[in-house]
Protein backbone atom coordinates (compact mmCIF):
# COMPACT_ATOMS: atom_id res chain seq x y z
CA UNK A 1 0.00 0.00 0.00
CA UNK A 2 1.42 3.25 -1.07
CA UNK A 3 1.07 6.61 0.55
CA UNK A 4 -1.32 7.77 -2.16
CA UNK A 5 -3.65 4.82 -1.62
CA UNK A 6 -3.57 5.33 2.13
CA UNK A 7 -4.34 9.04 1.69
CA UNK A 8 -7.34 8.28 -0.62
CA UNK A 9 -8.77 5.70 1.83
CA UNK A 10 -8.27 8.12 4.71
CA UNK A 11 -10.08 10.93 2.84
CA UNK A 12 -12.98 8.62 1.87
CA UNK A 13 -13.39 7.27 5.42
CA UNK A 14 -13.24 10.79 6.87
CA UNK A 15 -15.85 11.92 4.32
CA UNK A 16 -18.10 8.96 5.22
CA UNK A 17 -17.66 9.73 8.94
CA UNK A 18 -18.48 13.41 8.35
CA UNK A 19 -21.53 12.54 6.27
CA UNK A 20 -22.86 9.97 8.76
CA UNK A 21 -22.31 11.95 11.97
CA UNK A 22 -23.20 15.43 10.75
CA UNK A 23 -26.17 14.72 8.45
CA UNK A 24 -27.57 11.21 8.57
CA UNK A 25 -27.64 10.58 12.38
CA UNK A 26 -29.04 14.03 13.30
CA UNK A 27 -31.69 13.74 10.58
CA UNK A 28 -32.80 10.29 11.78
CA UNK A 29 -32.74 11.42 15.41
CA UNK A 30 -34.84 14.47 14.56
CA UNK A 31 -37.37 12.32 12.75
CA UNK A 32 -37.55 9.86 15.67
CA UNK A 33 -38.11 12.76 18.07
CA UNK A 34 -40.84 14.22 15.88
CA UNK A 35 -42.59 10.85 15.65
CA UNK A 36 -42.37 10.43 19.45
CA UNK A 37 -43.68 13.95 20.07
CA UNK A 38 -46.71 13.24 17.89
CA UNK A 39 -47.47 9.99 19.70
CA UNK A 40 -49.77 9.72 22.72
CA UNK A 41 -46.96 8.35 24.88
CA UNK A 42 -45.25 11.72 24.75
CA UNK A 43 -48.35 13.56 26.03
CA UNK A 44 -48.24 11.86 29.41
CA UNK A 45 -44.47 12.24 29.72
CA UNK A 46 -44.57 15.90 28.78
CA UNK A 47 -47.40 16.59 31.24
CA UNK A 48 -45.47 14.90 34.04
CA UNK A 49 -42.35 16.90 33.26
CA UNK A 50 -44.42 20.07 33.02
CA UNK A 51 -45.86 19.37 36.47
CA UNK A 52 -42.34 19.14 37.90
CA UNK A 53 -41.38 22.44 36.27
CA UNK A 54 -44.55 24.20 37.45
CA UNK A 55 -44.06 22.87 40.99
CA UNK A 56 -40.51 24.20 41.08
CA UNK A 57 -41.64 27.59 39.77
CA UNK A 58 -44.35 27.76 42.46
CA UNK A 59 -41.85 26.88 45.19
CA UNK A 60 -39.46 29.56 43.97
CA UNK A 61 -42.29 32.11 43.77
CA UNK A 62 -43.29 31.28 47.35
CA UNK A 63 -39.70 31.71 48.52
CA UNK A 64 -39.43 35.03 46.67
CA UNK A 65 -42.78 36.18 48.06
CA UNK A 66 -41.75 35.30 51.61
CA UNK A 67 -38.43 37.09 51.23
CA UNK A 68 -40.22 40.17 49.94
CA UNK A 69 -43.32 40.22 52.15
CA UNK A 70 -42.12 38.99 55.55
CA UNK A 71 -40.09 42.13 56.38
CA UNK A 72 -43.07 44.30 55.43
CA UNK A 73 -45.46 42.13 57.43
CA UNK A 74 -43.19 42.32 60.50
CA UNK A 75 -43.03 46.10 60.21
CA UNK A 76 -46.82 46.35 59.87
CA UNK A 77 -47.29 44.04 62.85
CA UNK A 78 -44.97 46.23 64.94
CA UNK A 79 -46.98 49.29 63.96
CA UNK A 80 -50.22 47.48 64.81
CA UNK A 81 -49.04 46.50 68.29
CA UNK A 82 -47.65 49.96 68.89
CA UNK A 83 -51.06 51.37 67.99
CA UNK A 84 -52.77 48.80 70.21
CA UNK A 85 -50.63 49.85 73.16
CA UNK A 86 -51.48 53.49 72.50
CA UNK A 87 -55.18 52.61 72.48
CA UNK A 88 -54.80 50.77 75.78
CA UNK A 89 -53.19 53.87 77.30
CA UNK A 90 -55.98 56.11 75.96
CA UNK A 91 -58.67 53.83 77.33
CA UNK A 92 -56.99 53.71 80.69
CA UNK A 93 -56.82 57.50 80.75
CA UNK A 94 -60.61 57.57 80.80
CA UNK A 95 -60.88 55.42 83.93
CA UNK A 96 -61.03 56.64 87.51
CA UNK A 97 -57.73 55.22 88.61
CA UNK A 98 -55.61 58.33 88.05
CA UNK A 99 -52.69 57.07 90.10
CA UNK A 100 -52.63 53.84 88.20
CA UNK A 101 -52.82 55.65 84.87
CA UNK A 102 -49.37 57.15 85.07
CA UNK A 103 -47.89 53.77 85.99
CA UNK A 104 -49.69 51.95 83.18
CA UNK A 105 -48.90 54.71 80.71
CA UNK A 106 -45.22 54.53 81.62
CA UNK A 107 -45.28 50.75 81.16
CA UNK A 108 -47.00 51.11 77.78
CA UNK A 109 -44.55 53.80 76.70
CA UNK A 110 -41.56 51.72 77.72
CA UNK A 111 -42.87 48.78 75.68
CA UNK A 112 -43.27 50.89 72.53
CA UNK A 113 -39.66 50.29 71.39
CA UNK A 114 -39.70 46.59 72.24
CA UNK A 115 -40.27 43.78 69.76
CA UNK A 116 -43.81 43.00 68.67
CA UNK A 117 -44.20 39.86 70.78
CA UNK A 118 -43.21 41.73 73.94
CA UNK A 119 -45.77 44.41 73.07
CA UNK A 120 -48.39 41.72 72.45
CA UNK A 121 -47.67 40.17 75.82
CA UNK A 122 -47.79 43.60 77.44
CA UNK A 123 -51.17 44.38 75.88
CA UNK A 124 -52.51 41.15 77.42
CA UNK A 125 -50.89 41.66 80.82
CA UNK A 126 -51.65 45.38 81.32
CA UNK A 127 -55.40 44.83 81.86
CA UNK A 128 -54.60 42.10 84.40
CA UNK A 129 -52.24 44.45 86.24
CA UNK A 130 -54.86 47.18 86.22
CA UNK A 131 -57.47 44.75 87.53
CA UNK A 132 -55.12 43.54 90.23
CA UNK A 133 -54.30 47.09 91.28
CA UNK A 134 -57.99 47.98 91.33
CA UNK A 135 -58.80 45.04 93.59
CA UNK A 136 -55.90 45.72 95.97
CA UNK A 137 -57.66 48.79 97.44
CA UNK A 138 -60.73 46.78 98.31
CA UNK A 139 -60.53 44.52 101.35
CA UNK A 140 -61.08 40.89 100.57
CA UNK A 141 -64.12 39.43 102.23
CA UNK A 142 -63.66 36.08 103.79
CA UNK A 143 -66.47 33.84 104.73
CA UNK A 144 -66.32 32.65 108.26
CA UNK A 145 -67.25 29.03 107.96
CA UNK A 146 -66.40 26.96 110.97
CA UNK A 147 -67.57 23.72 109.48
CA UNK A 148 -64.61 23.53 107.14
CA UNK A 149 -60.99 23.75 108.04
CA UNK A 150 -58.13 21.86 109.53
CA UNK A 151 -59.73 21.58 112.90
CA UNK A 152 -58.02 24.60 114.42
CA UNK A 153 -61.07 26.86 114.23
CA UNK A 154 -63.49 24.29 115.63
Amino acid sequence: MTDETFFVIWILSFGAYLLIYTYWIPLRTQKKIEVWLRSEESDETLLLSLDVIVKRIREQMLIDFEEFMLPQARENLKKFWSGAMGNVAKEMKKTEEGGQLSLMHNIASSLQNESWYVQALGSKILPMIAEGMGNSNKPKKRKADTSQGMGLSK
